[in-house]
């Protein structure tokens, strides 16, 4: 272990970017929850209130064009934590459950019971994967977790410290069950208090840290205070946009707050900060989703980001911009042309602290274009769902259905194989996939379906999977 420490800190005082102490970087992973893409000022939003994440922007490299894992949280967090693609989650998640499962004597036990310990299973899996926080503490890093995580404990993933340390199975089959799996009192970062987090800091001040800042928002409830929600009160829009557009003030202001702790302690040029949101969201200024005032949860549009948004396929359903910020030492640069993933994020951190990048991480590092350096370009992302997005209040984006896509810089294609749906948007010039263009270039189709073919190959994906 002092020889990897000793060599980690000899490469990043050779490539000048550690400070006198050669210091590796804290690592804070802002984790944007149900954040749409273009619903930042750095994005050119005229509405939406986002004073430090445009300063992060300004000053960090911006990739425009990066697309979560997934269009529904978990996964997409999971994705973000291991840097495993979903589909190859499921199948160690799938596996590890089927193995404690011959050894836990499920079928003896009633249905309540036989369905609890399928849920502690499938976060436990987690355990049993080399997450993050594992990998950074053979470096010395400490690691803590708050906000969204659905893996029961914060130590299923490796993370030293955190504020979900488990779930109250006595709210099963209750209402507040789905608060507990979410991340139980993980769900209060930013919400109701900061002090877990700024205690860790200042605890570890000496030594580099990794934090997974995850705090529910702009995510449901659309519940923003006042200090948030003045901001829009005689704008010109929708209450739906009123309300989600607050709730991404108020996030930004947990960042703001975040960001200052941190540069108190003289720790700024030695953090690393990295955003990216777990999903897309689809939220216009004019477009109503509020059929009830008090309706976030019983009004489903409302409540899942309108129809082109969370849990469907489209490009609004994933993309998300990917910042990386660290202060005086990754200059201010927007890529508008890149195609990023969720899956770039892990490989990038190994890169950066010297750590070998696993073959199974199906990512890139984006390490050397951070620098100045060129990147490694994809000419297309392919991505998978095991559930669609409908119009029925009654299934939404809980219809367990595969669909896939493939991205390129022009070309959104999507295809949901049971119903033999095919859809085309140019997102060149209709961002919002307003305007399905299949049937006008029909020789494109096969393309798009043989790279499906290869990947699922690839994936070992020829039958579905659940990924959640």
């Amino acid at each position: 272990m002092i020889m990897r420490v000793f060599m980690s800190t000899v490469f990043l005082w050779v490539t000048g970017l550690t400070h006198a102490e050669d210091r590796l970087p804290n690592i804070v992973l802002l984790v944007g929850d149900d954040h749409g893409y273009d619903y930042f000022g750095f994005m050119g939003d005229e509405h939406v209130v986002t004073p430090t994440m445009d300063a992060i922007a300004e000053g960090g490299f911006v990739f425009t064009q990066g697309h979560s894992a997934t269009p529904y949280c978990r996964p997409s967090l999971r994705a973000l934590i291991t840097g495993l693609h979903p589909v190859q989650y499921a199948h160690q998640k799938n596996a590890y459950i089927e193995q404690r499962r011959g050894r836990d004597q499920v079928d003896a036990m009633d249905d309540t019971e036989r369905a609890q310990w399928e849920a502690v299973a499938a976060a436990d899996a987690m355990s049993e994967i080399h997450a993050l926080p594992r990998r950074l503490q053979e470096l010395g890093y400490a690691s803590w977790e708050g906000g969204k995580w659905w893996e029961r404990t914060y130590r299923n993933a490796g993370f030293t410290e955190g504020m979900t340390d488990g779930w109250d199975f006595s709210y099963w089959g209750k209402d507040g069950w789905f608060y507990q799996l979410w991340g139980a009192e993980g769900e209060d970062l930013v919400r109701k208090t900061m002090d877990p987090l700024f205690d860790f800091i200042d605890r570890h001040q000496d030594q580099p840290f990794l934090v997974w800042f995850g705090p529910a928002l702009p995510h449901v409830p659309l519940d923003a205070p006042y200090q948030y929600t003045k901001f829009y009160e005689h704008k010109n829009l929708s209450n739906s946009a009123k309300a989600y557009y607050a709730n991404i003030t108020w996030w930004d202001d947990g960042v703001s707050r975040l960001m200052d702790h941190i540069q108190s302690r003289g720790l700024l040029e030695d953090t690393l900060f990295i955003y990216m949101s777990d999903n897309g969201w689809d939220q216009e200024p004019q477009e109503e989703f509020q059929a009830d005032p008090g309706g976030t949860y019983n009004d489903p549009p409302y409540g899942s980001g309108g129809f082109k948004g969370k849990g469907a396929l489209y490009d609004t359903s994933f993309r998300s911009p990917i910042i990386f910020y660290w202060n005086g030492r990754i200059s201010g640069s927007f890529n508008t042309t890149s195609l990023v993933t969720a899956m770039d994020i892990v490989p990038t951190v190994l890169d950066i602290v010297d750590l070998p990048i696993p073959d199974e991480l199906p990512g890139k590092s984006l390490w050397t274009a951070l620098q100045g350096g060129l990147l490694d370009e994809r000419t297309e992302i392919i991505g998978y769902s095991d559930r669609s997005r409908d119009d029925d209040p009654a299934t939404l984006y809980s219809r367990m259905e595969d669909g896939f896509y493939v991205r390129t810089r022009r070309w959104h294609f999507i295809w949901y194989p049971e119903r033999q749906v095919m859809e085309l948007y140019d997102v060149t010039v209709d961002p919002r996939s307003t305007d399905n263009v299949v049937g006008e270039f029909p020789d494109l189709v096969p393309g798009f379906m043989r790279l499906i073919a290869d990947w699922r190959r690839e994936m070992d994906l020829e039958s579905p999977v659940r990924m959640d």
